[in-house]
This record gives C-alpha cells, sequence and structure tokens, in this order.
C-alpha cells in the first residue's frame, strides 16, 4: 500500500507540475493556482504519512517529478550557409541517366513514330493505288524497319552507350521522315491529299525533338557552354539623411 499511496502522490504532483510549468499572465492562470492547492496539501500529507519506501523508488518518482516539470525549449531555427559566388558560378554536377525511364518513355517514342510512319504512308497509298504512288511506302517502310529492329532494341537495352547510339539512330530517322514529308508537300502534284503528310511532319518533329532532349538531358550529349558577357556595375553615391 505505501508504494501504491506513493506512486499516487508522485502522479498528483506531476499534474500540478505540468500545469504550473507553462507561464500564463492572466487572472485565469491566479485561479487555477487556488483550485489546486487543497490537491497540493492533499498530496504532500498523502506523502508524509506514508511509510518509507525503498531509496531506488524515491529516487525513481522524483526523477519522474522533475522531468514532467521541465520544459525543453524548441531548438533554435537554422540559417543556411550562403553560396560563394566570388570564383564563379560552381559546376553542375552531373547525374547519372535513369535507364529504365528512357527505355520506357523512348521506346514507346520510338515504336509509336514506326506504327504512325507505316500508317500514315498506307492511307495515302490507298487514297490512290498505283504503282508510280507506291514511292511513298519506301521511306515509311524503311523508316520502320530501323525503328523496329535497330533503335527500338538499343534503346530498351538498359546499356548506357546502346541506349546512346540508338537515340542518335532514332533523331537521324526522325530527320529523315521529316525531310520526305517536305518533299511530298512541295511537291506540285501528289495523287492524295497533302493533310495527312502535314500531320506526319508534325509527328516527325515531335519525334526529332523528343529524342534529341533525351539525348541532351540524360547527358548523353554535353552542349558547349557559351560565357556570357558581365553587366557593368553602377556605384550611386551615398546620402546622408
Amino acid at each position: 500500500m505505501t508504494i501504491r499511496q506513493l506512486a499516487i502522490a508522485a502522479l498528483m504532483l506531476s499534474s500540478v507540475a505540468e500545469s504550473f510549468s507553462t507561464p500564463r499572465h492572466s487572472t485565469g492562470f491566479i485561479r487555477q493556482q487556488q483550485r489546486m492547492a487543497p490537491v497540493l496539501r492533499d498530496a504532500e500529507t498523502l506523502v508524509d504519512a506514508a511509510s518509507p519506501a525503498p531509496p531506488e523508488i524515491v529516487d525513481s518518482v522524483v526523477d519522474s517529478v522533475q522531468s514532467a516539470a521541465v520544459v525543453t525549449p524548441p531548438p533554435p531555427p537554422t540559417t543556411p550557409t550562403p553560396i560563394d559566388f566570388s570564383d564563379g558560378v560552381p559546376p553542375l554536377s552531373s547525374v547519372a541517366p535513369d535507364l529504365d525511364t528512357i527505355a520506357l518513355v523512348a521506346g514507346q517514342e520510338n515504336y509509336g513514330l514506326a506504327v504512325v510512319v507505316v500508317g500514315e504512308a498506307l492511307w495515302s497509298f490507298f487514297q490512290a493505288p498505283s504503282l508510280d504512288h507506291a514511292k511513298i511506302l519506301v521511306p515509311a517502310i524503311i523508316a520502320a524497319l530501323v525503328l523496329g529492329f535497330v533503335s527500338g532494341p538499343m534503346i530498351t537495352s538498359g546499356d548506357p552507350a546502346s541506349v546512346s547510339t540508338g537515340l542518335f539512330i532514332a533523331t537521324g530517322v526522325s530527320l529523315g521522315l521529316g525531310a520526305s514529308y517536305v518533299a511530298r508537300l512541295l511537291a506540285p502534284f501528289s495523287p492524295s491529299s497533302k493533310e495527312i503528310a502535314a500531320l506526319g511532319l508534325l509527328v516527325a518533329v515531335a519525334g526529332f525533338f523528343s529524342f534529341s532532349q533525351n539525348l541532351i538531358v540524360d547527358g548523353f550529349v554535353t552542349l558547349p557552354s557559351i560565357p556570357l558577357p558581365s553587366l557593368p556595375e553602377i556605384t550611386l553615391p551615398s546620402i546622408d539623411l
């Protein structure tokens, strides 16, 4: 019973210490002290009436009351260290390319371009099928074979050197397709409508920018840095107020 009474008294003292640990400058704080005073006196009486407890139990109870009464202040705010640009702008760190993401995104674009160019060529050919008009199938078939069996497996291989080579090949194929579409648009006569060839040109341009962007962003191609001229500094006279 003695240990139980001592523990109850310690909990009551802990609650009192927590209520008094937060400073409040109002009449409510004074009223709270007045209400808690009888509880504090009863707890002290209970502790005085209890029989002596083992020293280790008393020490643990005292430590718990003291730890409850201590309020830990928040850590001070940290100020970030400013960057020193006196020696110029530091060079950008190279980032390793994510080959899995490249294989997923660039691979879909590569095979998608092959499907689109073949579909456009077949649609244009079947509008006016003839032996002379079959020449529009040649660039599309060659581009689809290169994209499907050369650049596609290289882009999705996961090897950085092969991925880089595959992106270069796909970029070149998109340029060749763009040139063939421009030649069809500039021809004075076309058996099929030129609107579909214009859409094919847009797809080829989009493929070129997509493959070249992967080459640059993923670090396969490093563009030369151009030093920018420094602006003159203007020193304003100081004004004494």
